[in-house]
């Protein structure tokens, strides 16, 4: 394993200031998207982060827009009118000097928007709590959440160097990137949503190992009949190809946008789609469901499943972390364990982990299951998880199992547990720095 460290800024800056508001967030236990921009053509409004918890009896949504230099009133109304153009009712402004205007608290007070200076990132997650943003349940994960947004913002900028440098995946993965984070987040609707992406996922179905081909020398497709390719392989297995890694990234960030657009369709309709509304004279009908019966027959099935689920409204903040922060897998000899962390950070009771973990098979149905066992290891894993983030997942047992210096103290029950986790902490270590 590497012996070198990935430090963070104590006093973060600039993206990093970002990333650091985002992991509070997250690692509060909210849903988080960021950079989300509508162009239309030209660009309307940028989001620096958005943010949704799930709780039991509604989803709160709040915009939060964050601010490491200058910044005055302009900037503070600039956010409340697009609180207003999204219709919601809270936001949050952070930055980290008042620079003489400590009365932006209370003016900004009446019209939802929270003022908060971070001059001391000491005091900062006590802070965020006394604010009622939300409490941690383990302070430490702020950290790693941290290094996760690293990883995501370095694939960004990747695919970005790669698309200028001609590559022809990197431009579909461009444009993948931007329908799934910014495209759909402006539906009116989770079913105009859900629609956006399953047309974008379909663009898509094998972008990863598309541009993995293009790498081989075979040309790019991103529908390609192939498959098999050398570059796809060693990415797949030892976290080589950082591109096709970034790949495999969108691929499950859009299955995961459509798992939180399910959950939010289920909320909205918890009893099924609409099927017809009849004018306030009474002389007209319009057909509501329309878009639901669109889409996928497994978006149906799947759907229905997750109606019955008692923690559904849950589940895609689950799957944020499972993927992002415990790396897409859980240690087989230690299930039991890792389920009561997870339902700890996630709020699903950890007997409804094994439950929750069925998702993508519910919904992305393939050959074979979805999570599987790569040889003589504790590691259960999610297919096709870049090996970078399963680096921050094996970071995480470090932190949860107490195992800074020493890997062997975790004495696990399959000979390849250990050097597994090494290799993959070595590779998202050496990816960040």
């Amino acid at each position: 394993m590497s012996t070198k460290v990935v430090t963070l800024p104590e006093s973060p800056k600039g993206e990093e200031l970002e990333d650091y508001i985002a992991a509070l967030f997250q690692a509060s236990g909210h849903f988080v998207e960021k950079q989300i921009i509508e162009s239309d053509p030209s660009d309307i409004l940028e989001l620096d982060i958005f943010a949704t918890y799930y709780g039991p009896e509604e989803a709160v949504q709040q915009l939060i827009e964050v601010k490491s230099g200058k910044w005055g009133f302009t900037d503070l109304f600039k956010v409340v009118g697009w609180m207003e153009y999204l219709g919601l009712e809270r936001g949050a402004f952070f930055m980290t000097r008042w620079d003489d205007r400590e009365s932006a608290q209370r003016k900004m007070e009446p019209l939802g928007l929270d003022v908060v200076c971070f001059d001391d990132f000491g005091a900062a997650p006590r802070l965020f709590t006394e604010k009622g943003f939300g409490s941690f349940a383990e302070p430490r994960l702020i950290g790693l959440w941290r290094h996760s947004y690293g990883v995501e913002r370095k694939f960004v900028k990747l695919i970005h160097q790669k698309e200028r440098a001609g590559a022809e995946g990197a431009r579909a993965a461009k444009t993948y990137h931007r329908q799934i984070n910014n495209g759909t987040f402006f539906a009116r609707a989770p079913e105009e949503s859900l629609a956006l992406l399953y047309d974008a996922y379909r663009e898509h179905s094998k972008l990863a190992l598309g541009y993995a081909r293009e790498i081989d020398g075979a040309g790019f497709d991103p529908h390609t009949p192939a498959s098999d390719s050398p570059s796809y392989k060693t990415a797949l297995r030892n976290g080589t190809h950082p591109e096709v890694q970034a790949c495999m990234y969108l691929e499950h960030r859009a299955r995961l946008a459509i798992l939180k657009a399910a959950v939010d369709y289920a909320l909205a309709h918890p009893d099924g789609p609409p099927e017809f509304r009849v004018s306030e004279d009474g002389k007209s009908f319009f057909f509501q469901g329309l878009a639901y019966h669109v889409l996928p027959e497994t978006f149906h099935d799947g759907i229905g499943w997750l109606r019955k689920q008692s923690n559904f409204r849950r589940y895609a903040t689950f799957w944020q972390q499972f993927l992002w922060g415990w790396g897409g897998f859980y240690l087989e000899d230690r299930a039991e364990e890792e389920f009561e962390w997870m339902a700890q950070y996630s709020g699903i009771p950890a007997g409804e982990i094994p439950t929750a973990l069925e998702a993508f098979d519910r919904f992305f149905p393939i050959a074979g299951d979805w999570l599987t066992t790569p040889g003589s290891t504790d590691i259960h894993m999610l297919k096709m998880v870049p090996f970078i983030f399963q680096g921050i997942g094996a970071h995480q047992r470090r932190i949860q199992y107490n195992l800074v210096d020493n890997l062997s103290a975790l004495r696990p029950s399959a000979p390849y547990t250990i050097p597994d986790l090494a290799r993959r902490i070595s590779c998202a270590v050496d990816f960040l720095l």
